[in-house]
């Protein structure tokens, strides 16, 4: 499953789980070129650690090019100005 099913199925899936907001806020940062406190992703457990980092990795290598919309989308933040 790639990175971005796997955030949404965790995003999903449990709607109510606080360690959610750190995922809203890496996808804020990366979005809108935010600065981010690192200490939130630190203290998520190891698996969703895990998928923070893969989310960063592949945003990095710019595999998300064709659907950064959708991640935009999946947090709810607004389209992407031309």
């Amino acid at each position: 499953m790639n990175t971005l099913k796997k955030l949404e199925k965790r995003l999903t899936t449990r709607p109510d789980d606080p360690d959610n907001i750190a995922f809203h806020n890496l996808v804020e940062a990366l979005c809108l070129k935010e600065p981010l406190d690192m200490a939130t992703l630190y203290q998520l457990p190891l698996e969703d650690f895990d998928l923070a980092m893969a989310i960063m990795k592949d945003w990095r290598l710019d595999r998300y090019t064709k659907t950064k919309g959708r991640l935009r989308e999946l947090v709810g933040l607004p389209e992407e100005r031309g």
